[in-house]
């Protein structure tokens, strides 16, 4: 059993979003003993976002250093995902939507032809057989 953790929190001490994910991996950790994490905190050290510099690295063919750059992170997150049989995520709401390093977490980790790929009806997974646990806090206006 593999378990990818992923904490997107900005907030480090006291974060609700990373108690309720180090709960759950607690939980999940009691029940597969034997079990590997992999923890990402892209709140701590987020995935770059895309830019004109970067885009091609994720979404087509690289050819500068900065695009091959974005292609070797998009590989190493991918295969973070493809390795998990569980992978948790942790993401506090801000502003109502989700953090911009989780979002950032996400447009590397979609990529056509790796983890998805695209069909006459709708996008496809490729990443089939994970479960998928996300631990979302809202607080209260």
């Amino acid at each position: 059993m593999n378990i990818l953790a992923i904490d997107s929190s900005a907030a480090q001490g006291g974060s609700v979003s990373r108690i309720l994910v180090d709960h759950a991996l607690a939980l999940l950790l009691q029940a597969h003993p034997g079990a590997t994490v992999v923890r990402r905190d892209v709140g701590a050290a987020p995935t770059p976002h895309l830019t004109p510099r970067n885009l091609a690295g994720v979404r087509g063919v690289p050819s500068t250093p900065c695009e091959m750059a974005a292609r070797a992170l998009s590989d190493e997150l991918i295969d973070e995902a493809r390795a998990a049989h569980t992978i948790l995520i942790g993401a506090p709401m801000y502003n109502f939507s989700l953090p911009t390093d989780l979002r950032g977490w996400f447009d590397y980790v979609l990529r056509a032809g790796e983890t998805f790929r695209y069909s006459e009806a709708k996008p496809q997974g490729l990443l089939g057989g994970k479960r998928v646990i996300e631990e979302q806090y809202r607080q209260a206006a």
